[in-house]
């Protein structure tokens, strides 16, 4: 018996109960900061000048900044190119755990390439690489996790794209990822890896703005609370005398603040990312984003974030041609609109649990019996195995 459901039942009303109780509060908030939007919407030189004195008073800082559009805006599809190129890459990993014979790490990225008006096939590219040993381990010699594995696949990934540009391919070019475009690190990842992993994505970047290679990075459905952080520091700023809630909590997702305000088709305003930490790294990735509502029809609002590299938030040529790229390519999977170039990188990508048992077997069958270092599988998982 998997679950004992009786008991779930008896949990069942009171977490209804808090959940609805949480939403209503969570409108209540999102109604009061539409309004702060609003009204920091009418004056967005005051606004701007808020974010830039945050910039430099505080030591870690992550939120919006307006750039040259007004914020209420929404900006309708633009025509798309007849020929262009898409690339997309994504990808997955085997993570070492210290319940299984032989630890090791793996990393498989997919790669979907169109050339759109070409007539030409799709082009698909996979890499599937172990891990140095070495890689395996922190500093302290425990295994690494998963945040360490999606950090170095987020990398192979930005490199695969570069490795099937070609000077053959159909301009514009249009590269595109799952997840944000400046590499997303986690206090767990060791601050010298977090650098290196930045200074690697900030080169590639600069090779690709010289050959005009546009770049994007595709979040779907965020969490992300930018724009109330934005909001909450212009309020302190502008009325310091007035008393502020306190928000950490009880963030307002950007989504709520933009619901309803963009047709299907249409993007926001245009913003800059502000990702501040100490020490600070010269060598990141500046990026800006907006707000897409990939949806086919009235009604079904389903609002994706698209990052991009911050030169081409400045040319307004760039940014259409991503906006319409990105909405049509999501077209294609109409009953729930996702980029089908990513989809289809995710597919090419994904190791399954029997790929990741016959990895571990050839490896194990390379090594000498009784090699140092191996072992069996542990009682837990072996046990766990049998289910």
């Amino acid at each position: 018996m998997p679950l004992n459901y009786a008991s779930v039942e008896s949990f069942a009303s009171k977490f209804v109960e808090q959940s609805l109780q949480r939403q209503a509060e969570t409108n209540k908030i999102a109604a009061e900061l539409t309004t702060a939007f609003e009204q920091a919407a009418s004056v967005p030189d005051q606004l701007r000048q808020s974010i830039e004195q945050a910039e430099i008073s505080e030591a870690k800082l992550y939120t919006a900044k307006p750039m040259h559009e007004s914020l209420l805006s929404s900006y309708p599809l633009p025509q798309q190119p007849d020929q262009f190129t898409l690339l997309a890459a994504d990808g997955s990993q085997i993570v070492p755990s210290r319940h299984r014979a032989l630890q090791f790490g793996l990393i498989n990225v997919g790669l979907f390439k169109v050339s759109f008006g070409s007539g030409l096939p799709p082009v698909i590219d996979l890499i599937s690489e172990l891990l140095d040993v070495d890689l395996l381990f922190t500093s302290d010699g425990t295994l690494i996790g998963d945040d360490e594995i999606a950090l170095q696949r987020d990398l192979r990934e930005r490199i695969l794209i570069r490795d099937n540009i070609t000077s053959e391919d159909t301009r514009p070019i249009l590269t595109v990822t799952d997840g944000p475009l400046d590499l997303f690190y986690r206090s767990s990842i060791q601050a010298a890896t977090n650098r290196d992993a930045q200074s690697d994505v900030y080169q590639l970047d600069q090779r690709l703005e010289q050959e005009g290679v546009i770049s994007a990075g595709y979040i779907d459905k965020p969490g992300a609370a930018m724009l109330d952080k934005m909001l909450e520091i212009y309020q302190k700023a502008q009325f310091p005398s007035e008393q502020t809630v306190d928000r950490e909590k009880r963030r307002i997702s950007d989504r709520a603040l933009l619901a309803g305000r963009l047709l299907p088709g249409h993007r926001s305003a245009l913003f800059e990312i502000i990702s501040k930490r100490t020490p600070v790294n010269p060598q990141r990735l500046h990026c800006a984003f907006f707000y897409l509502n990939v949806a086919a029809e009235a009604g079904t609002e389903w609002l994706a974030r698209v990052e991009i590299p911050y030169w081409v938030a400045q040319k307004p040529q760039l940014v259409n041609f991503v906006h319409a790229a990105l909405y049509r390519d999501a077209q294609v999977l109409d009953s729930h609109p996702y980029p089908y170039s990513l989809h289809r990188a995710h597919e090419l990508a994904l190791v399954r649990k029997a790929e990741h048992e016959e990895i571990e077997h050839m490896l194990l069958s390379k090594l000498p019996q009784n090699a140092a270092g191996i072992s069996s599988r542990s009682n837990k998982d072996h046990w766990k195995g049998q289910k």
